[in-house]
């Protein structure tokens, strides 16, 4: 089962790098498309920036897993120590499991609002796109977040080594 998971975590982690990656993509080439038609015609590219502004969403929200999936999170660090010797495994873990209900709470409350959106019928003002659909990506980062913390709590030795902080 913890191959399975490693795999998965992996597998995960190499989706959310693809997506970061298209999404700023997108971002920089409808942002171009903007300035080019802003210097070249005097006028930028209909919904460009909208666009741009929800693709940079999309981005952020697959950078949260990056970080998470890296160790490249933030996370306070004033009780580094407190636990030492055969109790700071548990404290890890007990960590971990902190993090899962947070992120799940944070699904919950975001899948709410997604929800509500639809209900309305919440559209764009620029484009006239449904908003909830882009919504829907919040719940979806927590929750596969929550599922990352859930198995570094399960297995300790997935969990990435975290990266330095700069002071």
């Amino acid at each position: 089962m913890k191959t399975v998971a490693s795999s998965a975590l992996a597998m995960l982690l190499n989706f959310e790098r693809a997506l970061a990656f298209c999404t700023f993509a997108v971002m920089l080439a409808a942002l171009i498309a903007d300035v080019v038609g802003r210097e070249l015609f005097g006028q930028g590219v209909f919904g460009s920036v909208r666009v741009a502004v929800y693709a940079l969403i999309l981005c952020a929200l697959a950078g949260f897993g990056i970080a998470t999936g890296t160790g490249g999170h933030l996370r306070p660090r004033f009780l580094d120590g407190v636990l030492a010797g055969p109790v700071e495994t548990a404290g890890i873990r007990a960590g971990q499991v902190v993090s899962v209900l947070i992120l799940l709470m944070l699904a919950k409350a975001s899948w709410d609002v997604a929800s509500f959106s639809r209900e309305i019928g919440d559209r764009d003002v620029t484009l006239g796109w449904l908003v909830w659909p882009m919504q829907v990506s919040m719940p979806i980062a927590f929750s596969l977040s929550a599922l990352r913390h859930m198995a570094y709590a399960v297995w300790p030795d997935l969990s990435p080594i975290e990266s330095e902080s700069i002071e």
